[in-house]
Parts: structure tokens; sequence; C-alpha cells
């Protein structure tokens, strides 16, 4: 499949907390995406909904961000949701985007510490207008699609069968942490389905169906 090209693409320079950074850091290991993957996977949906300014006020009250700063690779339409953003609430952008992400990470969870997260190949078949899908959406908010893989997994299959416009089914591979192959497996028998097709029925739930977190 042909890549996709992303277009202009803009430097966003953040600042984050210090317990910020340390559970994007978890989450990235547990994940098996890089930093920015983990940062861009929420702030997308983030600035869906973003706080408003008296919520902002309320985080600078409680978090405190480190001097240094965190560079991220995003696209022209992210970036001009930052600047409005950052024009409508009159603050700067490094300061404004770290406080949200800050404050959405200072109250994630920590991973299990038993969980293995040794990076394992995972086959991915899938039918090839879900590809694109996922294609389309890695492309455009810089989410990888292992992070696309990983996540679906973890939310687990859609009930039903799914329905394509053709039949044409295409294969790649893809590194996930062990355990997410290991959810795999006993979902796979849990179900009494082959083990492609329960990823596959993981993905399509996410990006496909109404509500998941991949449809734009």
């Amino acid at each position: 499949m042909p890549k996709i090209n992303r277009g202009t693409t803009i430097k966003l320079s953040i600042r984050l907390s210090t317990i910020a950074r340390q559970k994007i850091e978890n989450a990235a290991k547990n994940l098996g995406i890089s930093l920015a993957g983990v940062i861009l996977f929420e702030l997308t949906k983030l600035l869906k909904n973003p706080p408003s300014l008296s919520e902002i006020a309320d985080i600078e009250n409680r978090i405190t961000l480190e001097r240094k700063h965190f560079v991220l690779t995003v696209n022209e339409t992210l970036m001009e949701k930052v600047n409005n953003l950052a024009e409508d609430y009159d603050q700067k952008k490094n300061v404004l985007i770290g406080y949200i992400v800050s404050n959405h990470f200072d109250k994630y969870g920590d991973p299990e510490e038993d969980k293995d997260i040794e990076p394992k190949k995972l086959m991915v078949q899938v039918n090839e207008s879900l590809k694109k899908k996922m294609m389309e959406y890695s492309e455009k908010h810089f989410i990888p699609l292992n992070a696309i893989v990983t996540y679906s997994i973890l939310q687990g299959p859609y009930e039903g069968l799914p329905t394509f416009d053709d039949e044409e089914t295409v294969q790649f591979f893809t590194n996930v942490p062990a355990y997410i192959g290991e959810l795999v497996k006993e979902g796979a028998v849990e179900h009494n389905i082959r083990e492609h097709f329960y990823t596959s029925l993981c993905i399509y739930k996410q990006v496909m169906m109404p509500g998941g977190r991949f449809i734009e």
C-alpha cells in the first residue's frame, strides 16, 4: 500500500511536569511506542474538548512544569488548533499544551508491574479497506500503526461480524508488547476463532464502528 503524504510538518515544543513525563515514559514502554507517540495519541483527543480558561488556571495552581522542553512533530491541522487555543487563552503554546498534557497524565494510572513488555512481532491480517483507514489515521495524526493495534486489542473485540465493500485482505507485522500477544491468544481461545481474526475484530471496533477511538 502506498505511503500517504503527511503534508507539511511543524515542530511543537512543550513543557511537562515531572510526574507526567515519568508516566508518559511508562506508558510508552507499556504500549511499545515512542514518548512522542503517546503524547500525540492523547493530545489529538484532548484538543477536541480542551479545558476552559478557568480550568487551566486551576491546573496552573496544582502543577509545576519542568523548564526543559519536549519536542513533537505535528501536522498543520493540529498546530492550527494549538495556535488558536493559545491565542484565545493568551498563553504561550509550550506552557498551555504542557499544562493540558501534564494534567491528563498526572491522573493517568501506572501500568501493572508484572506485565511482559518485551517487544514481540504480531501478524495482523485485516480487510484492505480497514488497513487503509488505519494508515490514513496513522499518517494524519502521527500515531504509529502498532499503537492503533495495541490500543484496539486492549479494548476487546467487536461482537458482531464485520462488513466490507470488498473481500481483499492484507497482512503486515508490527511490534507489540509481549503481553498484548498473550491477550490475543487468550481472546482467540475464548471466542473459538483464529488469532488474526480476533485481532481484526478488535481493530474493526475502534477504526470502523461508531464510538471507536480512531473514528474521525
